[in-house]
């Protein structure tokens, strides 16, 4: 699964910014297949209720090692300087502002790889990859 990854990222930055980044109804639909299909989450970070033990179920893990594996350490999880210059540029409807960063930094954001949205650093999901995030 490695390899399929980081194939897609060397098309990626020959593509320029990925929609995701550019259009919320996008990212939105793509976020919510996350949620349906890979239990993208837990919603509250801070209250997240039974979401950590379902996690560790399905992964057959001990509920802390499980809290650990999360989207700011994943293979897929892209916070690339370009990476998040789209996202910028994407919440401010252009040129990358002081605010759209100020988003970006409060909701901890960069980009899955493997669902193709803006993602929280501090959720996990079915499919995480070790050995991230992506950085260069």
């Amino acid at each position: 699964m490695e390899n399929k990854v980081y194939k897609n990222i060397i098309k990626f930055q020959t593509l320029g910014c990925p929609p995701a980044t550019q259009n919320i109804n996008l990212n939105l639909e793509n976020r919510q297949y996350a949620i349906d299909n890979a239990m993208y989450g837990p919603l509250d970070i801070k209250n997240p209720g039974d979401y950590w033990d379902k996690i560790a179920e399905k992964w057959d893990v001990p509920v802390e090692e499980a809290k650990g594996e999360i989207c700011g350490n994943c293979a897929a999880f892209n916070i690339t300087k370009r990476v998040l210059d789209c996202i910028a540029e994407g919440i401010s409807g252009g040129e990358p502002t002081s605010n759209a960063w100020d988003v970006i930094e409060a909701g901890d954001l960069g980009y899955c790889e493997i669902y193709k949205f803006k993602c929280n650093a501090n959720r996990s999901c079915f499919a995480h990859v070790d050995g991230g995030p992506i950085v260069e």
